[in-house]
């Protein structure tokens, strides 16, 4: 009796590629082993096409190989979900890199719809329907996305992930997933101007409501006139945060077109920008602030940053997709920052 089974696909990019799945999976990687398959890049075990010779050679050694590794070996017509995804990585906005993650026991399965940040019935889909493999797409922002195969509906199922290194915000309801006929164009239609727009508006809202909770801490943690010089490190830090993305919210706030500012708001950015317009000293680095800021502008930041947020929340509601695109780009949340004060949910990262 087998206690794996080894799926074979053809890729025009990779040749034969073996997906691997079963509480027995490292027989099953033996034999392909034996057989004189490779890993690539995403530690699947692939055997070029170029030498058609050496690839007969390697099926006939794998048939031989896996009854003795207790796996079956099952061929397929079924398109290699890794040839779709990069289809359709080219139609989509940006640049993106393709991984194919494969999973061979269930509880990695588990691991992925973990990470997904997604609701509607593509995360139940993927939380009960058995999935050995997907298709991880990650944006030179650093969205990543998963695609998925339902072999009973011949349909792709597309999430998002969590965003990394960031902290969730449960009250903030994560983009719904979608489901993909298996033609990549329209495919990469459907999730740029459906899944993508509402995961930036989704991922916007929380960033700017982390920049609220900054100030909330602040101003109760700290009453007027009690801030030393130098300020208390993790003030600091809150700080940096805001100032950090304080030049381009304003520059992205100009630029929309769709939200029409009175007078008094107008007055208002022109006031903030005089003094987070651009990076400086102590701000524009939210890593490593390289120098204390000053009491003004750190009184500035708790009396009237609340103000920008506001704003920022109200023009993002009117906002077309690609400002708001533009917007989450310019609050792409530092990597290993210390957990912001009283935060709510967690920080989640797939690496």
């Amino acid at each position: 009796m087998t206690s794996s089974e080894i799926a074979l696909f053809i890729s025009r990019s990779h040749g034969i590629v073996a997906l691997v799945s079963g509480d027995n999976y490292r027989w099953a990687r033996t034999a392909l082993q034996l057989a004189g398959f490779e890993k690539d890049n995403d530690g699947n075990y692939v055997m070029p096409l170029l030498d058609t010779g050496r690839a007969r050679q390697a099926l006939a050694a794998l048939g031989e190989t896996s009854p003795a590794c207790q796996s079956t070996v099952t061929t397929t017509d079924q398109r290699y979900i890794g040839d779709f995804a990069h289809d359709v990585s080219e139609h989509l906005p940006g640049q993106w890199t393709v991984r194919v993650e494969n999973y061979s026991l269930p509880v990695w399965q588990g691991d992925l719809v973990g990470c997904l940040w997604a609701t509607g019935p593509v995360l139940s889909d993927l939380q009960h329907l058995p999935v050995t493999a997907a298709a991880i797409l990650q944006s030179e922002t650093g969205a990543e996305l998963a695609i998925a195969y339902n072999p009973r509906l011949s349909v792709y199922h597309v999430g998002m992930l969590v965003p990394n290194d960031v902290y969730l915000d449960e009250r903030v309801t994560p983009p719904p997933g979608i489901t993909v006929q298996p033609v990549a164009v329209p495919a990469a239609r459907r999730i740029s101007s459906s899944l993508l727009t509402d995961y930036h508006r989704a991922f916007y809202e929380m960033q700017l409501n982390h920049l609220g909770d900054d100030l909330a801490w602040a101003q109760e943690e700290f009453e007027p006139g009690m801030v030393q010089d130098p300020p208390r490190q993790d003030l600091a830090v809150a700080f940096a945060r805001f100032s950090a993305i304080a030049p381009t919210i304003l520059a992205a706030l100009r630029t929309n077109d769709s939200h029409a500012f009175s007078a008094g708001e107008k007055a208002f950015l022109g006031h903030m920008e005089a003094s987070f317009g651009q990076p400086g000293p102590g701000r524009g680095d939210a890593e490593a602030p390289r120098a204390n800021p000053s009491l003004d502008l750190l009184g500035m930041w708790r009396t009237e940053g609340e103000d920008l947020v506001e704003l920022a929340r109200a023009a993002s509601r009117s906002a077309p997709a690609q400002t708001t695109i533009d917007l989450v780009r310019a609050v792409a949340a530092p990597r290993a920052l210390p957990a912001p004060p009283r935060r709510v949910g967690a920080a989640l990262t797939r690496r």
